[in-house]
């Protein structure tokens, strides 16, 4: 869960603890609870800093505050084991002064904040029983009368809503959907309203209920194959925003966040080039916000549907050095295992496929989720992936055991001829004649296959598929079913260039006339021009372009601004 989304159900509890225990402090406590409050969100770093020093405090409630702000800190840094450890020392601490205290309303406020962390870091690692069970223990603390009534008004509507996105988890969507929607009706109510804790909250709640209502609409839509649905989360998603629009200050992370919903509704929608529009300006709208995770997976899994082999496989690679959830790694391993597949890299394919199902069955031992909203993880079709793959390896096996031992007897029957009956009868000579005139029929090659093939080359350059990321004389010869020599042989004999000097040329010169012809090619990074033309890497496609130019694409893009 992203970290605004928490601040969400902590903030009513925040502001009566803050309102509580800011009375009579010593100055220095009250700075560290002000810094906390201001760093929130904003800058990890130092909320961490002063999270550490306000566990010194002779204050039970500031001191406990410490230990839940420390987990929260780990928590926002994804270090889920560390925050577990602080959510678990804080419990440790609220007990004892329990004992000594057991009607504080600042400790039991604090436990409802150390068994939520607790909750978000089970759901986050899709261990959704566990995480329900806490969601239990918080409605029950919630529920005592020594809770404040606004508190608990607030409370109760987070834990409904967490309760609908554990449903909604666990593939029961129309059960969420009803609860979600049912909140909505009572968080606009006039009773709600008046008692709401502020009017920030009130708007951040009820964006947060909105935002659950379009991911809801999202899974139903996968699980119903029905299209419509998608346009029924955007709008959801659109009103959510249109809501936090409405805090003053805006929070910096609200655009990016949004933009990365809108990306989920275009992938769902199989509008993948749209989608890689809006990715690629993640930049310019992070404000500081760690966008690469979604990143890597949104474009892995757009170029995998475009059949951009080299770009599916490259963000593939950067996803798995980052720390992914199991069903975010079946993903990766089951678009690598089909990548490498489709490029006849048996060794590679089966070496994720492995990974595949090993993941899969992890998540089955454990009763962990498997599915992911933007891509189908299918454990039948992994599984029918892996024993063709298996399949084709033993064929290859086969096939190598087979030319090995017909290698073997032609060698040894060579041997037997050279020496037993044609030592000293034939020359050094004779067999070098022979091999060159072995040589000379390979390449005579008729003259109507000769043509054939020209005109297929001339057809694929008609349909521009030299941009695509796999084109290459192998992927040539493939379709012709001849080989690569042949097609090297003939592109020299009628082109005058190499096979690469030619389609270098035509890729470099596709680029310049659309960059003279179409203003919007002029805002793309360099990374994307050179996917457009069936480069994954920008370094190779600069080289590619100031060889051909002898100017860099940067600089080609300043003179045409000038």
């Amino acid at each position: 869960m992203r970290p605004n989304y928490i601040f969400i159900t902590l903030l009513p509890f925040l502001l009566f603890f803050y309102n509580l225990s800011s009375q009579n402090l010593p100055k220095n406590e009250s700075f560290y609870l002000e810094k906390l409050a201001s760093y929130r969100n904003i800058d990890n770093d130092s909320f961490g800093f002063y999270a550490k020093k306000l566990q010194n405090s002779k204050i039970d409630c500031n001191k406990i505050e410490g230990f839940n702000s420390e987990a929260y800190f780990h928590y926002c840094n994804k270090n889920y084991d560390k925050a577990e450890k602080y959510a678990n020392i804080t419990l440790n601490e609220i007990e004892k002064i329990l004992i000594k205290k057991p009607k504080d309303s600042c400790i039991i406020i604090q436990k409802m904040s150390a068994i939520n962390r607790l909750f978000w870091i089970s759901k986050n690692r899709e261990n959704y029983t566990q995480a329900y069970e806490y969601l239990l223990q918080k409605s029950a603390i919630n529920k005592s009368s020594l809770v404040n009534k606004r508190v608990q008004l607030t409370h109760r509507i987070s834990t409904e809503m967490e309760k609908a996105l554990i449903k909604k988890e666990l593939r029961m969507e129309e059960e969420s959907k009803e609860i979600l929607l049912a909140l909505i009706s009572e968080i606009n109510s006039e009773t709600y309203i008046n008692n709401a804790i502020t009017n920030d909250n009130l708007k951040i709640q009820k964006a947060h209920i909105l935002n659950s209502v379009g991911t809801t609409y999202m899974a139903l839509s996968s699980k119903k194959n029905n299209q419509s649905l998608l346009d029924s989360a955007q709008i959801y998603y659109d009103k959510a925003y249109e809501t936090v629009k409405q805090l003053n200050p805006l929070h910096k992370d609200s655009e990016i966040i949004y933009n990365f919903r809108k990306t989920e509704v275009l992938v769902a929608k199989k509008e993948y080039k749209k989608a890689l529009e809006l990715i690629n300006n993640y930049p310019n709208i992070s404000n500081g916000y760690n966008y690469h995770h979604h990143e890597y997976l949104e474009k892995m899994i757009c170029f995998h549907n475009l059949n951009k082999v080299d770009s599916a496989i490259y963000y593939a690679n950067k996803l798995l050095k980052e720390k992914c959830k199991r069903s975010t790694l079946i993903t990766v391993y089951d678009i690598l295992s089909n990548q490498y597949y489709n490029l006849r890299k048996l060794d590679s394919a089966y070496k994720y496929s492995k990974l595949t199902i090993n993941e899969f069955n992890i998540a089955k031992e454990h009763k962990e989720k498997t599915y992911q909203l933007l891509y189908n993880n299918d454990f039948e079709k992994a599984k029918k992936l892996n024993h063709l793959i298996t399949e084709q390896e033993s064929k290859s096996k086969i096939i190598l055991i087979i030319f090995i031992s017909l290698f073997s007897a032609l060698s040894l029957s060579f041997l037997y001829y050279y020496f037993y009956i044609k030592r000293g009868n034939k020359t050094i000579k004779n067999l070098t004649e022979n091999t060159n005139n072995q040589a000379k029929v390979e390449y005579n090659i008729d003259v109507n296959f000769e043509k054939e093939i020209i005109s297929k080359i001339k057809e694929m350059d008609k349909n521009l598929e030299f941009l695509n990321s796999d084109f290459s004389i192998n992927s040539i010869a493939e379709k012709l079913n001849t080989n690569s020599t042949y097609i090297s042989f003939i592109f020299n004999k009628n082109k005058g260039e190499t096979f690469k000097q030619y389609y270098t040329k035509r890729k470099i010169n596709y680029l310049v006339n659309k960059l003279k012809t179409d203003k919007t090619f002029r805002k793309y990074s360099i990374q994307s021009l050179a996917e457009e033309i069936g480069y994954s890497n920008a370094s190779a496609f600069t080289r590619a372009f100031k060889k051909h130019l002898g100017i860099t694409p940067s600089v080609f893009l300043k003179t045409l601004e000038e």
